[in-house]
């Protein structure tokens, strides 16, 4: 169970009390409890806490958020007033529309003065090429067939089709949000970047990963994993060994 409500859930307990700080930015559609394994493994080696965006699970009564940033600002104040704020620098990762969410989280985090260990994004493209990109499916059965191309939200929930059109409410408002960011070609982050994607991902190529270079004054590096847009759920282990191995040397 959900350690605390609001922004911040926290599924396992570090491994120890030390340990430095990851911030995890979920997937359009998806609850935290979507990366509860993934956080159990980052656990090993992180203080991991996920964002639950309203509109879903447990905050679903909420209206879900019409922009990006103003997921990132609800994120951020609530890691403000956590006991987490202490002071040692952030580790902050997010996949495919996590990934914006997060790059706006690390820059409220730098203009307020607070270190970043790392910026993490996994399977998007850059923020300035976002408004560039077609718009998302608006109609019930093409949104299902997006869905079921990308093998999201996991491979349990895509299994079935009537499942999927449970989490179309949220979907579409998450795809509103993502579809409206627009972000200047000068604007970066002084964070360095891990950026991962899927070598066979249909949506996020090479190209679109790469171009992740012109969002950080710090060093970039890409890795490619076998696997499609949610490659991770194949590679969790070896996406944690590259996101620990790359933060807690910095």
């Amino acid at each position: 169970m959900a350690r605390e409500l609001g922004w911040i859930r926290q599924f396992q307990a570090p491994r120890t009390d030390s340990l430095p700080p990851l911030i995890v930015f979920p997937h359009a559609g998806a609850g935290a409890s979507a990366y509860r394994v993934f956080a159990k493994r980052m656990s090993q080696d992180f203080d991991t806490v996920i964002v639950q965006y309203p509109g879903r699970q447990d905050r679903l009564a909420e209206p879900a958020a019409q922009t990006l940033p103003e997921l990132a600002v609800g994120a951020f104040e609530a890691f403000r007033g956590s006991a987490r704020d202490t002071g040692a620098p952030l580790t902050v990762f997010g996949h495919s529309m996590g990934s914006i969410a997060a790059f706006e989280f690390v820059r409220l985090a730098e203009a307020a003065g607070l270190a970043v260990r790392l910026l993490v994004v996994s399977a998007a493209a850059a923020p300035h090429r976002i408004a560039e990109l077609p718009g998302h499916p608006t109609e019930d059965e093409e949104l299902l067939d997006h869905m079921s191309a990308l093998n999201g939200t996991g491979a349990d929930v895509m299994a079935s089709r009537e499942v999927m059109r449970m989490a179309l409410p949220v979907l579409k408002a998450d795809y509103r949000a993502f579809d409206a960011y627009s972000c200047g070609p000068d604007v970066r982050v002084a964070a360095p970047l891990l950026v991962l994607g899927g070598d066979d991902d249909p949506f996020v190529g090479p190209r679109d990963l790469y171009g992740w270079e012109q969002s950080t004054t710090a060093a970039i590096e890409v890795n490619l994993f076998a696997g499609g847009h949610f490659y991770i759920d194949e590679n969790i282990e070896g996406v944690a060994e590259v996101l620990a191995g790359q933060a807690l040397a910095r």
